[in-house]
């Protein structure tokens, strides 16, 4: 933000130039039953006004009634993975455009559940779009531009520990994703890891106590918002 000084005669007699600096955008990943979601309101209740949390699809009133779409529509689990291609990428821009990118430029951290790395495992890999890859990159560099993540954080857990904690949850909680078969998550989990293979990240094994990966996690996000 550029400031300029006066002085009583109205000439300029000093000049100088602050500029914001921009927010980190770190991400939160994970196949089904990882625990990011919990680990986040954790996250976010401790690091308070530091940073805003946010997730996919969703984030914003328009994304989340694309997310109502893509997860809880009756005939949701009948669409190809092209559509959900096309969905989630539609509510990303929504998102992008209207929660993320202002706060990043207002020099506000956003941490989200879920970003494009979950578009990539799920519709390329888990539902087997490979011919959507070369796409896929092209429209990632279209929509995020120069507002790509600063790093992706993946809590790994395999497929079947995931799944059998996801039983424990209310079926209000699960969507047509988590009721596929064991070797849709297995592949989506070799999906997540190909995507990191391609941008920042850390891999956490979220295996351990909640609490434990937790700590690790935390560390992982002080790093990030250090540099």
């Amino acid at each position: 933000m550029l400031k300029l000084r006066y002085s009583k005669s109205n000439k300029l007699t000093d000049m100088q130039t602050e500029e914001t600096k921009r927010g980190k955008f770190i991400i939160i990943e994970g196949g089904e039953g990882a625990g990011k979601s919990s680990q986040l309101r954790d996250i976010k209740e401790l690091y308070g006004d530091k940073i805003i949390t946010t997730r996919e699809p969703g984030g914003t009133p328009y994304a989340e009634e694309i997310r109502h779409l893509i997860l809880k529509s009756e005939n949701a689990g009948q669409a190809d993975a092209k559509t959900h291609f096309a969905l989630f990428w539609a509510a990303r821009a929504d998102h992008m455009k209207n929660k993320i990118v202002p706060a990043l430029e207002s020099g506000i951290n956003v941490i989200a559940d879920r970003f494009d790395s979950t578009t990539f495992a799920y519709q390329i890999y888990g539902q087997g779009a490979k011919e959507l890859e070369g796409f896929f990159w092209q429209t990632r560099d279209f929509y995020l531009g120069n507002n790509k993540p600063d790093a992706y954080i993946y809590l790994d857990v395999s497929a079947e520990e995931g799944l059998r904690r996801k039983s424990f949850q209310s079926e209000d909680e699960n969507n047509h994703f988590d009721e596929r078969r064991l070797d849709f998550h297995n592949t989506a989990r070799v999906g997540f890891l190909e995507f990191l293979k391609q941008v920042p990240n850390v891999i956490l094994d979220a295996n351990p106590p909640k609490s434990e990966v937790r700590t690790a996690l935390v560390a992982a996000i002080d790093k990030i918002l250090s540099e």
